[in-house]
C-alpha cells in the first residue's frame, strides 16, 4: 500500500501533466521507494539533482544550452563527494571515487557521446546518422549500467538512473522511454531482495519466455500509444493486461518452481525496459513503469514464503577465523560446512529433542528446484569411546513434511508418492560407522514406503547449544525411484538433504 501511494502521483499524472513533470515525479518516486539504500543524504542529493536540472531546463538560453547542462552536472559533484566513502548494501560497496564519477558523467552526457561517435562512424562508413546514434546509445547505456553496477552495485544502478534522468531534461525531445528503462532497472535489485531471490538466470526456458512476453507487451503498448494516442482507456487496458500476465507467471512459481517465480517476473520487467529504451520517445512508458514497479514489489511480498525462510535454513554457528572474518559462506551456506569436534566429548546415550531437530531437502533441475523440510523428528543415539557398536535409530514422521505449498503437499501424501495412509513414517537404523576426517560416515538402512535399502549418512558433532545440549549435523542423498516412486526428470529423482539436531542425555 505504501508503495502504491508513493507511485500514485506519477501513475495518475502520466496522461495529465507535462512529460518533464512526470519524469520528476517518477524519478522521485523511485528514490523514495529505494530510500537511497538507507542513506538519506544520498536520497536528498539525487532528488535535488533531479529537481535542479528540471528547473534549469526552463531557462530558454539556447546559446548556452551546453553550459547549462555542464553546470547541472558539475554542481552535484561536490555533494556526491560528501556522501560517506562507502555505503554497504546487498553485499556491495558503493563509493564516490573517480571511477564512479566517470560512469555518472558518461550517463549524464550519454546522448552527446553517442552523437559524437555516430558522426565519426557515419563519416568513415556511411549510413544515416540518426540510426548510428541510436545504436551507440544502446552501447553507451549498456556500458553505463555495467559500470554503475560494477563500481556501486544496486546503489550505483540507482545513481546511474538518476544521472540519466537529470541529463535528459536538457534535450529538446526527452527520452521518456529510456528514462523509464533506467528507472525500471534501478528497482530490480530491491524487488529481488524483497522476494529473497539471488539473481535472474536468463538461460532458463521459463525466464526466456517471460522476457519475450515482456518485449511483446512493451511493443503492443507503445505501438497503440503511437497509433491511437487519444484512446487512453485502451492503452490503460493493455498495460494492465500485460502487467497482469507477468504477475500471474510470477505467481505460478509458488505452485511449481519451473513455471515461473519472481525471477520470471523480473525477466519480464527487463523485456519491457528493452522496448522502452529502444522506443525512446514513447511517453506511454511513464504509465507502465510505475505499474510494473508497484506490482513487482507487491508480488515479491505476497510470494515470499516466510515458513520456507524459517525452516529451509538450518541454524549455523558463525565461527571466526584468526583474522576476525567469518568463515561461513555468504550465499546458501551448508550446515555441514561447520567444523566437526571430537565425539569423545559426548560419549553416552542420548535422545533427539524433536523440538530442536529438523531436516531440509531439495530436488529438481536448475530453475525448477523444489525445497522442503521435515519440521521435527525423533530417535535415540548411543556413542562410546571406541566408536564401536553405535546406535542411531531415527524415526521421521511424514506428517511433519512440508514443501511450503499446500497444494503440492496434498499430492505428496497420495499413493504415487509417500502413500502416507499406509506408511506414515520413515526410519533410519545404523549398523556400523567409519571415521572420515572430522565426520563420521554412518552405514545403515533407510526405510521408506515399506522398502528397506542401504544408505550412508555423513554426520558431525559441531558443539553445544546455549542450554548445553550437543548439536549434530549431517547430510546425504536418496534416490526416490529406488523406493517405488516413478522417475521424473522435471521433478527430480535424487533428493539431497541436511539435518541438524540437539541431543538430550538419557
Amino acid at each position: 500500500m505504501i508503495t502504491l501511494l508513493i507511485f500514485l502521483p506519477a501513475f495518475i499524472s502520466a496522461f495529465l501533466l507535462r512529460k518533464w513533470t512526470v519524469t520528476v515525479l517518477l524519478s522521485l518516486a523511485v528514490i523514495a521507494l529505494l530510500q537511497g539504500y538507507n542513506n538519506y543524504n544520498l536520497s536528498a542529493i539525487l532528488g535535488g539533482w533531479i529537481v535542479l536540472n528540471y528547473g534549469l531546463s526552463f531557462l530558454q538560453l539556447h546559446s548556452f544550452r551546453f553550459l547549462l547542462r555542464l553546470a547541472g552536472f558539475l554542481i552535484v559533484v561536490p555533494f556526491l563527494l560528501l556522501i560517506p566513502h562507502e555505503i554497504e548494501r546487498y553485499n556491495f560497496l558503493y563509493s564516490t571515487e573517480y571511477q564512479m564519477l566517470v560512469v555518472i558523467a558518461l550517463t549524464f552526457f550519454l546522448h552527446e557521446l553517442a552523437h559524437a561517435k555516430a558522426v565519426y562512424f557515419a563519416k568513415y562508413f556511411g549510413g544515416e546518422l540518426s540510426h548510428h546514434q541510436r545504436s551507440f546509445e544502446y552501447l553507451w547505456a549498456g556500458i553505463a549500467v555495467f559500470g554503475g553496477y560494477f563500481f556501486g552495485g544496486p546503489v550505483g544502478l540507482l545513481v546511474v538512473a538518476c544521472s540519466f534522468a537529470a541529463g535528459d531534461f536538457h534535450r529538446e525531445k526527452g527520452s521518456f522511454g529510456q528514462t523509464s528503462a533506467f528507472l525500471i532497472l534501478a528497482t530490480i535489485p530491491l524487488i529481488l531482495s524483497i522476494g529473497e531471490v539471488g539473481s535472474v538466470d536468463l538461460t532458463l526456458g521459463k525466464n526466456i519466455l517471460v522476457l519475450f512476453v515482456g518485449i511483446f507487451g512493451g511493443r503492443i503498448v507503445t505501438q497503440i500509444s503511437k497509433e491511437r494516442p487519444a484512446f487512453i482507456a485502451q492503452r490503460i487496458g493493455f498495460s494492465l493486461v500485460f502487467t497482469g500476465i507477468l504477475a500471474i507467471l510470477g505467481y505460478f512459481g509458488t505452485i511449481k518452481a519451473d513455471l515461473g517465480g519472481m525471477d520470471s517476473y523480473v525477466a519480464g520487467m527487463i523485456g519491457f525496459a528493452i522496448v522502452f529504451f529502444t522506443n525512446a520517445h514513447k511517453a506511454n512508458a511513464f504509465f507502465v513503469t510505475p505499474l510494473l514497479i508497484v506490482v513487482g514489489v507487491g508480488l515479491a511480498e505476497v510470494t515470499l514464503n516466510t515458513e520456507e525462510l524459517a525452516l529451509s535454513s538450518l541454524p549455523i554457528d558463525k565461527t571466526q577465523n584468526s583474522d576476525g572474518n567469518s568463515n561461513v559462506k555468504e550465499e546458501e551456506p551448508s550446515v555441514f560446512d561447520q567444523k566437526g569436534l571430537s565425539w569423545n566429548d559426548i560419549v553416552g546415550e542420548y535422545r533427539i529433542d524433536p523440538s530442536h531437530a529438523q531436516i531440509t531437502f531439495q530436488l529438481g533441475p536448475k530453475g525448477g528446484v523444489t525445497k522442503g523440510a521435515i519440521k521435527q523428528f525423533s530417535g535415540t543415539i548411543a556413542i562410546n569411546t571406541a566408536l564401536e557398536k553405535p546406535r542411531f535409530d531415527i524415526d521421521i514422521p511424514l506428517n511433519q513434511l512440508t514443501t511450503f505449498n499446500a497444494y503440492r503437499d496434498e499430492s505428496l501424501v497420495d499413493e504415487a508418492y509417500f502413500n502416507v495412509a499406509k506408511f506414515p513414517d520413515m526410519r533410519y537404523e545404523v549398523k556400523s560407522l567409519t571415521k572420515e576426517n572430522d565426520a563420521l560416515k554412518l552405514n545403515g538402512f533407510f526405510t521408506l514406503r515399506g522398502a528397506r535399502l542401504p544408505l550412508n549418512v555423513d554426520v558431525k558433532y559441531v558443539g553445544k547449544s546455549e542450554s548445553g545440549a550437543p548439536i549434530i549435523v549431517g547430510k546425504s542423498t536418496i534416490d526416490r525411484t529406488k523406493f517405488g516412486m516413478k522417475p521424473d526428470a522435471k521433478e527430480g529423482n535424487v533428493v539431497s538433504f541436511e539435518f541438524r539436531a540437539e541431543l538430550l542425555k538419557n
